[in-house]
This record gives structure tokens, sequence and C-alpha cells, in this order.
């Protein structure tokens, strides 16, 4: 497979060095790198962001190169059926009806134009993009730390997000340092599975950098996602047979994660101890005690919710006022049918990335499937949270859906 890797790259050198295609590749770097910005923008109702404006001339870019192809999804369609109709029954129509806006920004200038950037360019490319774009982000998270620990000086655009029990946290340009853990937990089991699994040792930077950023963030959802990943990669590794190099691996693993833990052992008694100490909803924030709240909102609308975005209005408050777990908010304000739909587009890509994985058995097929872990990954950490419009979520969408269907084409050909 690794022959492999080195065709494709080379076939990448060789194509697409038109000025239009080199501005998109520009413009697709700068979209993956801010997509996570949330406070670089101004809020109008919704946020609106510096990334979207980005990812908007992204769009258009891609819209002039070539033919966009809406990709069938009978998920996806009845998704934002639904959520339209739910923005027709919110009890606040304008908010609704701005969140719902979102939801079709976030289908068209996300899903549908990284989709389509895969089908004109290849996955490869726009995998090696988003690595790119995590170096980039590790030396600034790198550069932020050191600046704060070493001289306790702040970046006015990229402050750090304060204390915990005398511990710095960091978020680089995140709300907050679970929304940028949530983020790696993608690429943390997307490199991890090359590694181990497919044997791209080139992976092993990334790997490391997911695992520093995610330690430097502090976020316990981080922590989830470490064990996780490590669970699942691990056993796939174990299934595949045992032997004495994979025995002097995991002892060098052990004793290596022994030294880290007890170089570091302050941060993770505090981010990680809390997990066993106590109560789930302490260490979750109070968010997991808020669940029972959002469901009795459910309970009173289970169709159509009460609206996109009218979770705080449904208590006479703004709409900072937010569910605590992704999965009941989509109940609550989208209402079940939008929820199943949602969830529908997940288990969908994620089958048909396994199931041409096991047809093709090629390196991009195992790069496809590692997408799809990772989306799995994902979406389990991000029931610790809220937030259905990420933008990186229809992002990672619009990765498989371009992957899936890049992959049929090459079969074809």
């Amino acid at each position: 497979m690794i022959l492999e890797k080195r065709a494709l790259i080379r076939e990448l050198k060789e194509k697409n060095r038109e000025p239009l295609d080199v501005l998109i590749h520009v413009f697709c770097f700068f979209s993956v790198l801010l997509i996570g910005a949330d406070k670089w923008g101004i809020d109008v109702g919704v946020n609106i962001r510096i990334d979207q404006f980005i990812i908007l001339i992204f769009f258009l870019l891609m819209f002039f190169r070539t033919d966009l192809i809406l990709t069938q999804s009978f998920s996806l369609f009845f998704f934002v059926i639904f959520t339209f109709i739910s923005a027709i029954l919110s009890l606040n129509k304008i908010l609704g009806f701005s969140y719902y806006f979102s939801i079709i920004y976030n289908v068209i200038f996300l899903f549908f134009s990284f989709s389509n950037y895969i089908r004109k360019y290849g996955l490869l490319r726009l995998i090696n993009i988003l690595r790119l774009s995590l170096y980039v982000q590790f030396f600034l998270l790198i550069l932020q730390y050191s600046l704060k620990v070493l001289l306790n000086y702040e970046i006015p655009i990229l402050p750090a997000y304060g204390e915990y029990m005398g511990v710095p946290r960091f978020n680089l340009w995140f709300y907050e340092p679970s929304y940028l853990s949530t983020y790696l937990s993608f690429f943390l089991m997307v490199s991890a599975y090359m590694v181990m699994i497919v044997g791209d040792k080139s992976y092993l930077f990334d790997l490391f950098v997911c695992f520093i950023m995610i330690f430097i963030s502090t976020a316990s959802t981080g922590f989830v996602a470490l064990a996780m990943v490590f669970v699942v990669v691990f056993y796939m590794w174990i299934k595949r047979g045992i032997n004495l190099k994979k025995i002097i691996t995991i002892l060098a693993m052990i004793v290596a994660l022994a030294i880290f833990a007890i170089i570091f052992s302050d941060t993770l008694n505090v981010f990680v101890g809390r997990l066993f100490e106590g109560n789930l909803s302490g260490a979750s924030g109070g968010r997991i005690g808020a669940w029972g709240e959002t469901l009795k909102v459910w309970f009173e609308r289970p169709l159509f919710g009460v609206g996109p975005g009218n979770y705080g209005e449904y208590f006479g408050k703004d709409n900072s006022y937010v569910p605590s777990n992704i999965t009941l908010e989509l109940m609550a304000t989208l209402g079940l049918p939008a929820t199943i739909c949602f969830y529908a587009l997940t288990v969908s890509l994620v089958f048909k990335a396994i199931k041409i994985n096991k047809k093709q058995k090629t390196y991009l097929s195992s790069l496809l499937y590692a997408c799809a872990l990772a989306l799995i990954i994902f979406t389990i950490i991000l029931q610790i949270n809220q937030g259905y419009l990420r933008l990186y979520h229809w992002m990672f969408f619009g990765i498989l859906s371009g992957g899936i269907n890049s992959l049929k084409l090459q079969k074809t050909k």
C-alpha cells in the first residue's frame, strides 16, 4: 500500500497546476485551517464568522472551475425538509429561519464543496491539506502555550482559555478546549489507524501532534477520545496476530505512558481524575445534569421541536442558552424525524465507506475507512456537548461523501 501511496503522490504533483487550481487549493487550506475559529466572528442572532467567508470564496472558485454535483442522499434531503417544517413552526420564526439558513449554508458550502473538491482532485489531496493545516495549528498552539507558561504573555487574538485549579487551559481559536479536542478526535483516529493498521509511518507525527494538542487543551473530552481511539485501534491491531515485535511495542508504549503520567501528574489528576471522582455531571461541567431539562422540552414538542435555535427562546432567554448534548439538542429543537435523518446520514456514509474498503482494499479505500471510523469516534465524543451546526462536522460529512463517490468513479474507469 505504501508503494501505491507514492504513485498517487507523484500523480498529484503532475496534475492541476493551473492558476485557478492553485487558488482553489489555497482557499481550501485556509478554509480547513480556520474552520474552528468560533470566536472570530460577529454575533447578529447567529454567529457570522471569518471562516464562513473564506469557505464561501472556496465554493465560488470551485463553482467556476468545475460542474458541482449535488450528491444524492435521501437522509440529507429529508433532514433539510424536516428542519424547514421545524423553522415554520418555530416559537420565534425569525430566529428559526436564521438558523435554518445556517443549516442550508452547511449543506451547500461545506458538505457539497468538500465532496466536489474530492471528486475533482481526489481524497489524498484533501487529506494532505488537512494534515498541513493540523501542523500549522500545532505550531500556533505550542506558541500560545509557551508564551503563556514561560512568559505569562497572551497573544491578543489568541488568548488562553483561563485556568482550572492552577492548570492553564488552551483552545487556540476554538470556542473552548472541549471544542478543540472534539475536532482533534477525528484526526487522532485517522492517524492511529493509518500507523497501526495500514502501516503508514508518515502519520506518526500526526499522532504525536494530536496527542500533544489534546493534552495542552486539558479537556476531559480529549482524554476520553484518547482512551477510545487507543482501545479500538489496539484491538484491531492485536486481532491481526501477536508476535515479538508487537509485544516489545506494547511494553514500550506502557513505559512511555507511565513516564508521561508521572511527569504531568498534576494535569492528569485534575482533568482525568475528575472523571472518576464525584459525579459525572460535575466532571462534565454540569452538562450531563442538564439533559433532563432538554428531554422535557422534547416531550412537549416531539415531532418538530421548538424550532432551530429556539431552545433559549422556550425558556425566555437569549440564544446563548443551549442544550448540552447534540442528540438532545436535535430532538428538542428540530424534532425526532430530523434527528433520525441526521444520524441516518452518518450511518449511511460509514457503511458505504466500509463496503468500499471490503471490495477494493487499496491505500485510498483504507484511508476512507479510517475517516469512517474517525467520524464514529467524533460523533460519540460530540455527545458530551452540543452543536449540530459545527462547520467541521459538515466538512467531515463532505469528506466521506466525496471519498465514496471518488472511489466509486475510479472503480468504474
